[in-house]
Parts: structure tokens; C-alpha cells; sequence
């Protein structure tokens, strides 16, 4: 694990998705993105060219729903409708911007970054993504299950 390095866990297979562009169309990519790979949960966020953060499944499902059961809960008159309140908030909540939804604390990293290096940056920022980044250009995300496999590959038991 001490020579391996970010770029040896890299994945490439990322969406990149606009700031501007609505939540809305970010869910679709996501959930078209999740079909052909399931473990690349998250887009990256991008304003002219440059890496902004990261929405995942995770931050775009509790943005939503803390952005919807705020608004519904402000303004449904009871049991009555709650439903229809919360289902118009969540319409409301998926048309502000994926820059405005963007984690934008994860680590960034470099190609050549020690690999345990990558690992304690995203533990100390509870994320489960490092962008690799050269210079200002993304070249992808080291996903916290890549380096579980690559641990589990130096870590086995000697028979």
C-alpha cells in the first residue's frame, strides 16, 4: 500500500455535470450512470472547466430531504396534505442547482499522492471520494471501495 499511489485507485468512469444544471437533470445522469456502474455513486460538479465538488446519491437524498421536509413541514396544514405539500417541496427542492447541492470539501488529490495519504485525507474528511486533479483538469475520482480492494489484496493472510 506504501507504493501505491491515487492514480493506481483512480476511476475515470465519472459524469460531469454543469453547476448550473438542475438537480433534476443531475438525478437522471446519476441514475443512468448507476445502471453501468453501481459503486460510482456521485457526479462531479463543474463551472467552466474547473472542479467545483462532488454531488452523490448520498448528499443529493439528504439535500433533498432536508430541503423538502423543511419546506413541506413549514407549510402543509396537517395529514390532510402533507403528501402533496412534501411532493411539491421535493419538485421545488430538485430545481435549485447542482453547484448550490455540491460537497465541496472533499480532498483533492494528485496523481502521484501516496495511496494512505488519499485514504487519511478522506477518512479525516468523512468522504468516501478524493478527486484527482492535474493542475485545475479532473481525471477522476479515487472511490473509497477502490482502496478497500486494494487493501484487502496487500492485507490477505499468508496461507
Amino acid at each position: 500500500m506504501i507504493r501505491k499511489r491515487a492514480f493506481d485507485a483512480l476511476r475515470t468512469d465519472v459524469i460531469a455535470v454543469d453547476a448550473l444544471e438542475p438537480l433534476d437533470a443531475v438525478a437522471d445522469k446519476l441514475r443512468d450512470h448507476l445502471e453501468k456502474s453501481p459503486d460510482m455513486d456521485a457526479v462531479a460538479v463543474m463551472r467552466r472547466g474547473r472542479f467545483l465538488g462532488v454531488v452523490s446519491l448520498r448528499t443529493l437524498l439528504g439535500d433533498l430531504n432536508d430541503c423538502a421536509l423543511e419546506a413541506s413541514l413549514r407549510t402543509s396544514l396537517g395529514d390532510d396534505d402533507f403528501e402533496d405539500t412534501y411532493r411539491e417541496a421535493c419538485r421545488h427542492c430538485m430545481a435549485r442547482k447542482a453547484g448550490e447541492a455540491a460537497r465541496r470539501d472533499i480532498p483533492r488529490v494528485a496523481p502521484s499522492d501516496p495511496l494512505h495519504l488519499v485514504l487519511d485525507a478522506m477518512i479525516k474528511a468523512d468522504s468516501r471520494f478524493a478527486a484527482v486533479l492535474e493542475g485545475e483538469r479532473l481525471l477522476g475520482f479515487v472511490p473509497l471501495g477502490e482502496i478497500f480492494r486494494e487493501l484487502r489484496r496487500e492485507c490477505r493472510p499468508v496461507p
